[in-house]
């Protein structure tokens, strides 16, 4: 009964300092905030006391730090998060429901436009990092992380390397996601926003869906035939007014073009080979008639993702130099790898 007691009137107390708390904008700091609102949930104060305090967050949600939305999950069930995640959710979208209103009462003029656009970022960044730090929860369904993934602007977000982080933590937390729940998780990602470090990554990637894959390699393979178009145009702007072209143009073209002729002799080869093939097993197994089919050595036969692969590496290669090259783990020196400041990690 005294423990009860001890309870309700920590619950009181908490209520009250609630209460008066003053009402402008960036009287007291998020952290403080934050600590209000986790002792409100854990005394189980009134709904109006927790939802002012959600409230209170999200209008400077652009100051708060990952600690500060690692809000505890003092719920009774034995499989659910370790993190309150709809608490969360419902402070992301208090927060742009306050920038529409702003944007729709003109405050959002030229001389406040940066600066909603850099908090926004910045809210962004935050909620990318707070959706990797729950993907490990074992307890958090698809249908949680989607939803906290969703309330993302995708505007607030320059690259997708973040997002690409946490659905991978996700997956490998997650080993036994169907197909259909994987491409889901995916699909809050848009592949064409990824750098090349992490299309690098994503390429190798065993954990995606091979659809996503795909998208990343069509993509990149998009990106680099734009750079390595644009190099061509200005060599052939510095040619129309009458200045040399460089020799890093004219040794990209030179390595292209040579890229373009080991590929032909490749397929040749190949085609030979598998002539070879077809005569061998319709001859007798005893005997090998033609001689040249004997000289051929056997290709190990690559999947389409592998060949595709390779073959950026190669591109890359070419546009970047070697220092921008990721191989899988499986090669064996054919390209130089990148510096160990420059090496892309994920997971």
């Amino acid at each position: 009964m005294t423990e009860l007691r001890q309870v309700h009137e920590k619950r009181i107390f908490v209520e009250t300092i609630v209460s008066l708390l003053p009402r402008e904008k960036n009287a007291l700091s998020v952290s403080f905030l934050a600590m209000l609102l986790r002792a409100a949930i854990y005394l189980e104060t009134t709904v109006a006391c927790r939802v002012d305090l959600e409230r209170r967050i999200a209008l400077q949600l652009g100051q708060a730090v990952l600690d500060d939305l690692l809000i505890p999950s003092y719920s009774s069930f034995t499989e659910d998060t370790l993190f309150d995640v709809e608490i969360v959710q419902r402070i992301m979208t208090n927060f742009i429901e306050y920038e529409m209103v702003e944007n729709r009462f003109g405050f959002n003029d030229e001389e406040y436009a940066p600066a909603l656009a850099s908090e926004m970022e910045k809210v962004g960044e935050l909620m990318e990092d707070y959706l990797a730090k729950i993907a490990s929860d074992n307890n958090l369904s698809v249908s949680q992380f989607i939803s906290i993934a969703e309330v993302i602007p995708e505007k607030s977000r320059i690259t997708e390397d973040r997002m690409y982080k946490a659905i991978d933590t996700y997956l490998k937390a997650h080993p036994a996601l169907s197909d259909v729940e994987r491409k889901r998780v995916c699909s809050v990602m848009n592949c064409q926003k990824l750098t090349r470090e992490a299309c690098a990554h994503a390429a190798q990637n065993e954990r995606l869906p091979v659809q996503t894959v795909v998208q990343v390699l069509y993509f990149e393979q998009q990106r680099l035939r734009q750079v390595m178009n644009g190099s061509l145009a200005d060599a052939d702007q510095s040619s129309a007014d009458n200045n040399p072209v460089t020799d890093e143009v004219s040794s990209l073209k030179r390595e292209n073009q040579d890229l373009k002729f080991e590929l032909v002799k490749m397929k040749t080869r190949l085609k030979e080979i598998e002539k070879c093939g077809d005569k061998s097993a319709a001859s007798t197994p005893v005997e090998i008639t033609t001689p040249i089919c004997s000289d051929k050595p056997r290709l190990r036969r690559k999947s389409f993702i592998s060949s595709v692969s390779e073959k950026l590496g190669k591109l890359y290669l070419i546009s970047f130099g070697a220092d921008h090259v990721i191989m899988p783990s499986g090669s064996k020196g054919r390209y130089k790898p990148i510096s160990r400041d420059r090496r892309y990690s994920i997971s």
